[in-house]
């Protein structure tokens, strides 16, 4: 028995030597180019294998970004707090005791001139106005106002509020 693969080719030919025919149209089709046909299937093949990793990597990272969002925002007051980051506060309430004009003109300040506010109000630090909510708090009170705290919250608005009387139909 031969001991190197060119024994072994030799010891093939010997048993049958129509084998050497069969070999030399083996080294032939190797040693030729694939036909443009086949090149143009085997490179849709790969890129198909390449388009689905590519989709299911993807799809993969937008379940782990969506995740992430998904758990940071439900999250966020805890992560905060282990950061060691403090939180904004609100701005708080109006008090209880003042009155409608009063209240008309803190929630008129908190969205349009926050040093009025301060002095005003006694208001210290710094605050997240929310204008929705500030919005809301004017506009609640806003029926029972005078006409000169009216006068003065529209100086900050675009359109002027007009106090409508009853019996009165101006």
């Amino acid at each position: 028995m031969a001991n190197n693969y060119k024994d072994q080719g030799i010891a093939l030919l010997q048993k049958n030597p129509s084998r050497e025919l069969l070999l030399e149209k083996m080294r032939l089709k190797l040693a030729t180019t694939p036909p443009p046909a086949m090149e143009k299937e085997v490179r849709k093949r790969d890129v198909r294998k390449k388009k689905t990793l590519s989709w299911t990597v993807r799809g993969a990272i937008l379940l782990a970004i969506i995740g992430s969002n998904y758990f940071l925002i439900g999250h966020k007051d805890t992560i905060v707090a282990k950061l060691g980051f403090e939180a904004v506060s609100s701005l708080p309430a109006p008090k209880e005791s003042l009155g409608p004009d009063e209240k008309a003109l803190y929630w008129t300040y908190a969205m349009y001139d926050i040093g009025k506010l301060r002095a005003r109000f006694g208001v210290s630090g710094y605050y997240a106005i929310n204008p929705i909510i500030a919005r809301r708090g004017l506009e609640a009170v806003l029926p029972m106002v005078t006409s000169e705290t009216l006068n003065e919250i529209s100086a900050y608005l675009p359109v002027a509020y007009k106090t409508i009387k009853a019996g009165n139909p101006e």
